[in-house]
């Protein structure tokens, strides 16, 4: 009996992978131990334990979701990453400061092992999180609740786990009077711990650009195309300058959907001044009734009908996350080498629309669907349902 060469090889679909510059071409992929093996025009498919057949379909890089709450169980909006990631072809997710420094251990050591998804954290500025944000609207109603010390501590110690930091400029979560200090002691803490800070810029109680004046090349500016006051534009519909001085300088303007803080006037504004989203990220959480919150799909698929090439859309879900997170060598990308992680898709065709919570709708023409997801060099997920792996 001959040995399989490879794993698994996703056979006759075609390729989109912006870092290797391979624009929706016929190309085979075949992995083993986890890792991308081979991309060739052919690879023999009886050359593999297993072969899915990709013809008429779209691969890409696994998606990475920048900004979800994945802390299941531990948060009360979180929701459970491998139901909510999987199916829409994400195969990383990143937590946007669901816990802080004095509850990140249980998400570490047993929420998060316990998931097929590759998850990773920005962590709160404030010591617990998001866990009373259901009952008091936010994290930093007391400024008590900061202690940069053990935050640059607990990220110091986690440098796998913990990417950044996260403060939320709401009028929910932080006082007018207290915005300014909790906005400083978040830029402390990820300029002594290394790492990037992120800021939810929408709804700020304070000055846009009050907000932004703290961060530098490589921090988040998530929900930036909010449609709340005090968003990226000016009474005329122009780009503040401040936004646009920040955008030159390397602040990455993240999507952070979530449904209410994205505005499709904001989007179409911004993107015909010449300001597009860096990333796109959903915001996932478990949401109050009457909230529409959308997956990774349908937001390449949104941000495609709203007028960004199809590559541009996956690379802000794919390659431009891993620049971000600094493991643009492992993730992001099929090449060879990199973790098998790769998502097939239905390109279906007609009319769609997606909508938004100000009342505004896009209409497009395609949307992506997602047939098949592979992590780590196996088959996650198929046409419907979560496939067994194995032991987590």
């Amino acid at each position: 009996m001959t040995t399989a060469t490879y794993d698994l090889v996703l056979s006759g679909g075609n390729l989109l992978d912006p870092t290797q510059g391979i624009n929706d071409e016929p190309r085979d992929i075949a992995f083993k131990d986890g890792k991308v093996a081979a991309v060739a025009d052919h690879i023999d498919p009886t050359s593999a334990t297993q072969t899915i057949d990709a013809s008429g379909k779209l691969v890409t890089p696994g998606l990475i979701d920048l900004h979800g709450h994945f802390y299941h169980g531990g948060s009360g909006s979180a929701v459970h990453a491998d139901q909510t990631c999987l199916g829409s072809g994400v195969t990383t997710g990143v937590d946007a400061g669901s816990a802080g420094f004095l509850n990140y251990g249980a998400m570490r050591d047993y929420v998060f092992p316990a998931h097929r998804t590759r998850l990773l954290a920005f962590l709160h500025i404030g010591a617990v999180g998001l866990a009373a944000n259901r009952v008091l609207g936010g994290g930093l109603h007391d400024m008590r609740i900061i202690d940069v010390e053990q935050t640059v501590q607990a990220i110091k110690d986690n440098p796998d786990f913990v990417f950044g930091v996260k403060v939320r400029m709401h009028f929910d979560a932080v006082a007018r009077w207290n915005a300014h200090e909790a906005m400083s002691r978040a830029r402390e803490a990820a300029t002594e711990a290394g790492v990037r800070l992120m800021v939810h810029v929408s709804g700020t109680p304070i000055p846009l650009p009050d907000v932004l004046e703290h961060l530098g090349p490589g921090d988040i500016s998530t929900h930036a195309f909010n449609g709340f006051p005090e968003n990226m534009l000016d009474n005329s519909g122009k780009i503040r300058p401040e936004v646009r001085a920040a955008a030159d300088r390397g602040v990455v303007m993240d999507v952070g959907h979530a449904g209410i803080h994205c505005d499709v006037e904001v989007v179409k504004a911004a993107m015909d001044q010449g300001v597009v989203p860096d990333t796109i990220s959903t915001d996932v959480h478990i949401a109050p009734p009457g909230r529409v919150v959308y997956l990774m799909n349908d937001l390449v698929s949104k941000f495609h009908a709203l007028g960004m090439p199809l590559s541009d859309a996956v690379a802000a879900s794919t390659s431009r996350p891993a620049e971000i997170l600094g493991l643009q060598d492992s993730i992001g990308s099929l090449a060879v080498g990199m973790e098998g992680d790769a998502a097939i898709w239905d390109k279906r065709e007609g009319r769609f629309v997606w909508h938004d919570m100000a009342g505004h709708n896009v209409d497009g023409a395609l949307r992506l669907d997602t047939f098949a997801t592979v992590k780590g060099g196996f088959t996650a997920w198929r046409e419907g349902q979560l496939v067994q792996m194995g032991e987590c």
